[in-house]
C-alpha cells in the first residue's frame, strides 16, 4: 500500500467514526424534550401541553412588557385554586419543582428539569402593589398553564 493509499484510507476511517458517533446523547441515554414558553400579560403559552418523563428543556421567551417568571410545580389542583394569599401563591404548600426568577421583558431564560408522570402548573407568581391601587397578581390575571406529563 502506498502512502496516498493509507493516507485516504485512515481519512475514510475517520470520517467513518465522526458520522457515526453519537450526537445530542450528553452521556444520559434519554432524550431531551424542548418546550418553548411565551409569558406576556396575562399569558402562559407553550408550545407543548405535555411530555413524556424525563428531562424537559423550557426555554421561556418573556414576551410582555415587564418582568415575569417561570415557576413549575406539580400539583393536582385547578389552575385556580392553588393556595394564594394576597394573590401570591404560596410555594411552601405545594410541590414547588423549580422556577426561573423574574427577569426582563424581551429575554429568553432556559431551565432542564427532571419531571416525573403527573399533573403540573406553571405560573408567575409575581404580585405588584401599586401605590393607593388593588394588588395586581399575574397568577390572579391569567399567568397559570396546566401541563401533563406520562409515562
Amino acid at each position: 500500500m502506498t502512502s496516498r493509499q493509507a493516507l485516504l484510507l485512515g481519512a475514510a476511517v475517520l470520517t467513518t467514526v465522526f458520522f457515526l458517533a453519537p450526537v445530542g446523547c450528553g452521556g444520559s441515554g434519554s432524550p431531551t424534550t424542548d418546550v418553548k414558553v411565551s409569558l406576556k400579560e396575562w399569558s402562559i403559552t407553550p408550545d407543548l401541553v405535555a411530555a413524556k418523563t424525563g428531562k424537559v428543556r423550557f426555554v421561556v421567551t418573556n414576551d410582555g412588557t415587564e418582568p415575569h417568571e417561570f415557576v413549575i410545580l406539580k400539583t393536582d389542583l385547578a389552575l385556580d385554586a392553588l393556595p394564594a394569599v394576597e394573590g401570591k401563591v404560596d410555594e411552601d404548600k405545594t410541590n414547588h419543582i423549580d422556577e426561573i426568577e423574574a427577569f426582563a421583558a424581551n429575554k429568553t431564560e432556559t431551565k432542564t428539569v427532571g419531571l416525573k408522570a403527573g399533573r403540573y402548573v406553571f405560573i408567575c407568581n409575581i404580585v405588584e402593589l401599586p401605590p393607593g391601587q388593588p394588588v395586581l397578581s399575574h397568577y390572579q390575571s391569567g399567568m397559570r398553564f396546566a401541563f401533563t406529563v406520562s409515562q
